[in-house]
């Protein structure tokens, strides 16, 4: 049976087809994907190392801010130092007044003892001269106590012992009388330190202290 030419021209083109998707369906190599474009994304830096860079910026400083932070903290020990030492001074000043107030106080006692004692001398020297001029005045009186065959001799001899009694008192009584004047002004005197003093130690709360 012959075979018409039409169907072997349509076997031969299919074979020639086949060959080619045969040939392919041998080769063991895969076929390598295409790869798809990717996009890029900006790389996003934590929190942590953000806070870490403002950290250390901070932290930073240049040689000028260096030396006025060390500036700031020397006037600042300074002031601190001043306050304390203004302290110990006020303190040692007070104990020193305390102190002197107490002597003065026990020295205007023993004045004040002093101008007693002349007070009382003084009272004393005017109580004999009261005694002397009482007796000279009743001169006739101490003539006859005393006796004496000469009369006017005895006068004269106990007027001139009333005299020179006199005398004493009076110098006495100066003396005295300087004296008391002398030790009333040092008691003045010691009276005006120790209010002085006795307001000095007074606390004064309305006026604050002054700051350096």
């Amino acid at each position: 049976m012959r075979i018409p030419n039409r169907i072997v021209a349509i076997i031969a083109l299919l074979t020639v087809l086949a060959f080619p998707a045969a040939l392919r369906a041998q080769d063991p190599s895969p076929q390598r994907p295409i790869p798809k474009p990717q996009t890029r994304r900006a790389p996003q830096k934590p929190a942590a190392e953000g806070a870490e860079n403002t950290d250390l910026a901070a932290t930073i400083q240049t040689p000028e801010e260096q030396m006025r932070r060390a500036v700031a903290d020397l006037a600042g020990q300074i002031n601190i130092l001043t306050t304390e030492m203004r302290k110990l001074r006020q303190e040692t000043r007070r104990n020193a007044d305390s102190l002197q107030l107490l002597l003065y106080e026990e020295r205007l006692a023993r004045v004040e003892d002093k101008i007693g004692a002349a007070v009382d001398a003084k009272a004393q020297l005017d109580a004999r001269e009261q005694d002397i001029q009482r007796r000279s005045r009743n001169i006739q009186g101490e003539l006859i106590l005393r006796g004496g065959l000469r009369r006017d001799e005895a006068e004269a001899a106990l007027r001139a012992e009333f005299q020179r009694a006199l005398d004493d008192i009076h110098s006495q009584q100066a003396t005295q009388q300087q004296r008391q004047n002398d030790l009333q002004s040092e008691a003045s005197r010691l009276r005006s330190r120790i209010e002085a003093l006795r307001k000095r130690l007074e606390p004064n709360e309305e006026q604050p202290e002054k700051q350096f």
